[in-house]
C-alpha cells in the first residue's frame, strides 16, 4: 500500500503546483502585457523493473515556463499607451529588484516627471536611464521609441526630443520569469538593446491568458486530484483487507 500511496501523492503534489499556476493566470487575465505561465508537464518513469515487467509508473515534473505569444491589441488613442508589434520587450527598472524585461506599455508621467508603467516600473532609455518628461502640451512616441514633446512655451508645432525607449527582441540566453513576475535572463544579464522592436502608439496589449481555457484546465485538475484521493482510499481498503486475511483466527 505504501508504494501506491507515494505514487498518488507525487501526482497530487504536481497537480497542486499546477493549480497555483492556473490561479495565477486567472488573477492576471486583465493585466496589461501579462504573459501567462505554463503549467508543469507530466512525464513518467517506470519503477521497480524486474525481469522486463514494469509494475509501477512514477510521475515526473517537466518544469514549465511562460507563453511569449503576444496578447490582443486594443486601441486607446492615448499617446503614451504603447503596444509592442510582434516580439520584443521594454527594459524596465522595477520599484524593487533588478532590471527586467516587460511588455507592459501603459505609461504615464509620474509626479517626479519620469515615465512609469501601471506597476510603477520605470521604462529605461537606450542608455539604460529613466526618461524624464518636461512640462508639455503634447507628447509623441514614434515606432522606434523616440519620445518627443511640444513644450509649453514653444511655438505651436515645434517638437523637442527627450529620449528614446530602450527595447530588445530578446537574447541568446534563455529567458525566465522571476518570483516577482518580471522576465529576466536565466543568468541575470540584460540583453543587448537593439531597438528593432516596433511600437504602436495609442494601443495597449492585453494579457494573453484565455480565461475559458484556464477554467477548463482548473476543472480537469480538480478531477485528476479527486481520482488520486480515491486511489489512496482504495489502497487503504486493500491494505486493511490484506491485513485481515493474515490474522490468525481466534
Amino acid at each position: 500500500m505504501d508504494r501506491s500511496i507515494y505514487t498518488a501523492l507525487n501526482s497530487m503534489n504536481i497537480l497542486r503546483d499546477n493549480k497555483s499556476v492556473t490561479a495565477q493566470n486567472l488573477a492576471n487575465v486583465n493585466v496589461t502585457g501579462f504573459q501567462k505561465d505554463i503549467q508543469i508537464n507530466f512525464e513518467s518513469v517506470y519503477l521497480d523493473r524486474d525481469k522486463g515487467i514494469d509494475p509501477r509508473v512514477m510521475a515526473l515534473q517537466d518544469i514549465g515556463g511562460f507563453d511569449t505569444t503576444p496578447g490582443p491589441t486594443q486601441p486607446t488613442g492615448v499617446p503614451l499607451d504603447l503596444a509592442i508589434d510582434g516580439n520584443g520587450y521594454f527594459v524596465v527598472k522595477p520599484v524593487n529588484g533588478k532590471l527586467a524585461l516587460s511588455r507592459r506599455g501603459d505609461f504615464t508621467v509620474s509626479a517626479d516627471g519620469t515615465l512609469r508603467d501601471g506597476s510603477g516600473s520605470q521604462p529605461l532609455s537606450v542608455d539604460l536611464e529613466p526618461i524624464t518628461i518636461p512640462p508639455h502640451r503634447k507628447i509623441f512616441v514614434s515606432g522606434d521609441g523616440i519620445v518627443e514633446i511640444e513644450p509649453l512655451n514653444a511655438p505651436l508645432g515645434e517638437k523637442v526630443r527627450v529620449g528614446q525607449l530602450g527595447t530588445t527582441l530578446g537574447s541568446e540566453v534563455p529567458l525566465a520569469k522571476s518570483t516577482d513576475g518580471f522576465v529576466r535572463t536565466v543568468n541575470g544579464t540584460i540583453p543587448e538593446l537593439d531597438n528593432r522592436t516596433r511600437l504602436l502608439s495609442g494601443f495597449l496589449e492585453g494579457s494573453n491568458v484565455s480565461s475559458v481555457d484556464e477554467l477548463v484546465t482548473g476543472i480537469d485538475q480538480s478531477r485528476a486530484y479527486e481520482i488520486n484521493v480515491k486511489f489512496i482510499s482504495t489502497a487503504q481498503e486493500i491494505d486493511e483487507a490484506s491485513a485481515s486475511l493474515m490474522r490468525m483466527p481466534s
